[in-house]
């Protein structure tokens, strides 16, 4: 093997070693590989419910592929002690109109949507989606919980919930 081969071989074999171990690194050492590719997650940070039943889900996908949106298919208000207050399914998720769905970024192609089966959210992009329940909720706390597709609520260590508070 000449000298230039040589050198060559030892470039990739540094190379890759430092490529894998820095990746390693980031992703919590040797022990625990996470894929942040793999599985959608979402944050629900500056979400308001409203005593007359309006839930203004503030919904962002924050983990997840890129080649296909997060479906959410299930929407709840809970009490503090987890039973169910209200419920949105994958029906009413899955029509909700344009206007009740206010993106932060005009990215067309790119935007939070209902396709008819659940509320497709992309990768990187964040709404406000105004929820209607058909009851009025009494002050006080409540969790709001939402469901991707595959029926998880968490990922990651990421719960996709939020404490609300409902003041009258």
């Amino acid at each position: 093997m000449d000298r230039t081969t040589a050198l060559a071989l030892l470039g990739f074999i540094i190379a890759t070693g430092v490529t894998m171990g820095l990746y390693q690194i980031n992703f919590q050492g040797f022990t625990h590989l996470t894929n942040y590719s793999k599985t959608p997650a979402y944050s629900l940070a500056g979400t308001q419910l409203l005593e007359n039943g309006t839930l203004l889900l503030h919904i962002t996908r924050v983990a997840g592929p890129d080649t296909y949106g997060g479906f959410i298919v299930l929407v709840q208000v809970l009490y503090p002690n987890g039973t169910i207050a209200y419920e949105w399914n994958s029906t009413y998720l899955g029509h909700i109109p344009q206007y009740d769905i206010i993106n932060k970024y005009n990215l067309p192609g790119h935007l939070v949507h209902s396709d008819g089966f659940a509320l497709v959210v992309p990768l990187g992009q964040s709404a406000i989606v105004k929820l209607y329940a058909q009851t009025t909720f009494s002050p006080g706390t409540y969790i709001v919980r939402v469901y991707d597709v595959d029926g998880q609520y968490e990922a990651y260590g990421i719960k996709f919930q939020v404490y609300v508070t409902v003041s009258g």
